[in-house]
């Protein structure tokens, strides 16, 4: 895995075509383009060239920007040649594509139920998901609303996983209620930052598989990236379990932004991709590499040869082989 990230004061700018310079006070560093999947600046104080996006943009490379409250990733979808999976993707019946996209969050809700099972938690009580119906904004309501609900019954569970010591800090010292993606609490902005990582892998995925990640099925294009959010619902277990791992050996610390310091940041992207690059014991796939075969996944299904269920996979922490500790 290819990630550079950028904290800090540092200053990006290309070199000719095929290499990015990092500058950090008198240092610079020399990283080439083809050994990047994708840019993730973490931070205010990152200044970057205005011709690094387009250059980024022509190798297929999102550039990701975590700022206090928000994640941007600058994409060109131009650049990717508009192909047969892109024609297929716009032309798609609305139903299927929320039905796609269904299948994407039910990925993520068992991937939930999985971890609560495996450590031996009671499932709590949810809905059935919806069926598809002839009307789109029927169908569309219903599957937001059990999202919602559904999401709501997982993360009351999920929260009895953190140490009872970690979580009444959470609770009196930063008076922490479970997920809140802008809360300024190191839970949340753990997880913010592995989600970060793991919507600019899927950007990347996407733009690999010849799609349009800013066409969604479920979001809507108020996001940049609609298709990257729908798609990486299903990987979204993977980073939960990593966080509640990672606070549980100790809270990172917060700066005075309330977002997490260096080490936090370093920390967290560590843990992640400690995770990701986990070995399943039958397929010998990581679910980085399936990050990648998933979206190619999705072209072959709107292609039609392929079944919706192979759309999908869920996150289940004991079917993968074990690793070290990240220190």
């Amino acid at each position: 895995m290819r990630l550079l990230v950028v904290r800090s004061e540092a200053e990006l700018y290309v070199k000719g075509r095929a290499s990015i310079i990092i500058k950090r006070e008198n240092r610079f560093d020399e990283k080439h383009l083809r050994d990047i999947d994708s840019v993730l600046i973490i931070g205010s104080s990152v200044k970057i060239s205005s011709s690094l996006p387009p250059v980024l943009s022509s190798f297929n490379i999102p550039l990701a920007i975590v700022a206090k409250n928000s994640v941007s990733i600058m994409i060109n979808p131009i650049v990717t040649q508009y192909n047969n999976y892109r024609s297929l993707q716009y032309r798609l019946e609305p139903i299927r594509g929320l039905e796609i996209a269904l299948e994407y969050i039910k990925s993520r809700v068992n991937g939930m139920v999985n971890i609560l099972k495996n450590r031996k938690l009671e499932i709590p009580n949810f809905p059935d998901p919806p069926t598809p119906g002839s009307e789109p904004k029927v169908f569309e309501q219903r599957i937001r609303s059990w999202e919602s609900q559904t999401s709501g019954a997982l993360w009351n569970s999920m929260t009895r996983l953190i140490k009872p010591s970690i979580l009444e800090e959470l609770r009196n010292k930063y008076e922490f209620n479970g997920r809140r993606p802008r809360h300024r609490d190191p839970f949340n902005k753990t997880l913010s930052i592995m989600y970060a990582v793991l919507y600019s892998l899927g950007t990347k995925a996407l733009l690999t598989a010849g799609l349009d990640p800013t066409s969604g099925f479920l979001h809507r294009t108020k996001y940049n990236i609609p298709l990257t959010f729908d798609y990486t619902e299903m990987f979204k277990p993977v980073a939960i379990e990593a966080t509640i791992d990672m606070v549980n050996e100790g809270l990172p610390d917060l700066n005075e932004d309330g977002e997490l310091n260096k080490d936090g940041v370093n920390l967290a992207i560590k843990n992640l991709y400690g995770y990701l690059t986990l070995q399943h014991k039958d397929t010998k796939k990581s679910i980085y590499q399936q990050i990648f075969l998933k979206a190619f996944s999705l072209a072959k299904f709107l292609e039609g040869d392929l079944k919706k269920e192979k759309l999908t996979i869920v996150w289940n922490r004991t079917q993968y082989r074990s690793h070290n500790k990240v220190k």
